[in-house]
């Protein structure tokens, strides 16, 4: 093809035909800018398909893991919030004086006092490869804004939790440092028994209110956080399913 179009600039230089020479190298000049357009619109329609599909693909992964998210969360919610209303019944019992024997505060520790789950473990591999590749770009300004306002929620709920969980656990040891075990199949252990009567039992009560008022806080602060987790966490599978269609 480029011998031929030679072949006919040769033929007319020879014929010394210089404005129809000066025509046709303009037209050739604009076929070629015509060919170069077309590729570079070829090129351009390619990647953008390629980005599509990267971008779908990642839309269909953050939506999995936000809903997965969405699960745990409410099945966590639900149970702590029924813990709440436990642990004010439990306290108001105490207060009241309805455990009036070690007997009885062994049977409340046996059936209650079973630990708590305030540890939320968010699915974030799908954002942080995002992240990490850079790829963030492929979503629009506002979706980039509440991605990062929802890793940024779920980061403060953990370290805060963890903090709190922490304070719990300074809580459960000075209760067994100051208490001996209050495993119900000790009860009746003679040695057991010896150690509980060195035990300023009159403390207990006042010593497991406070415990209660301090694991009270720590869920309490566990709904309150998780709930803005959930609250965005709805928000951006919303604006991902409305991207997705």
């Amino acid at each position: 093809m480029i011998k031929f179009f030679r072949k006919i600039r040769q033929n007319l230089l020879l014929e010394r035909k210089t404005g129809k020479y000066l025509k046709y190298a303009i037209g050739e000049i604009v076929l070629v800018v015509i060919g170069i357009l077309i590729a570079l619109q070829i090129n351009n329609w390619n990647e953008n398909r390629k980005k599509e599909t990267l971008k779908n693909e990642y839309e269909i992964a953050l939506i999995n893991d936000y809903t997965k998210d969405t699960i745990q969360i409410n099945a966590r919610l639900l149970r702590n919030n029924l813990r709440i209303k436990r642990i004010n019944s439990i306290g108001d019992s105490i207060t009241n004086g309805h455990f009036n024997n070690l007997e009885s505060y062994f049977e409340l520790f046996n059936n209650e006092f079973i630990g708590i789950r305030v540890t939320n473990v968010y699915n974030t591999n799908s954002f942080n490869l995002l992240i990490s590749s850079g790829k963030i770009d492929l979503f629009d300004k506002d979706l980039r804004k509440e991605l990062m306002e929802l890793n940024r929620l779920q980061t403060f709920e953990k370290t805060v939790q963890d903090g709190n969980k922490d304070l719990l656990l300074k809580f459960i040891l000075n209760l067994g440092s100051k208490y001996p075990n209050f495993e119900e199949t000790l009860i009746k252990n003679t040695t057991h028994q010896l150690l509980w009567e060195n035990v300023n039992v009159n403390d207990l009560p006042r010593d497991l209110v406070n415990y209660l008022g301090q694991e009270r806080y720590t869920i309490a602060r566990y709904i309150e956080l998780t709930e803005s987790v959930l609250q965005q966490t709805e928000l951006v599978l919303n604006l991902l399913a409305a991207n997705n269609k």
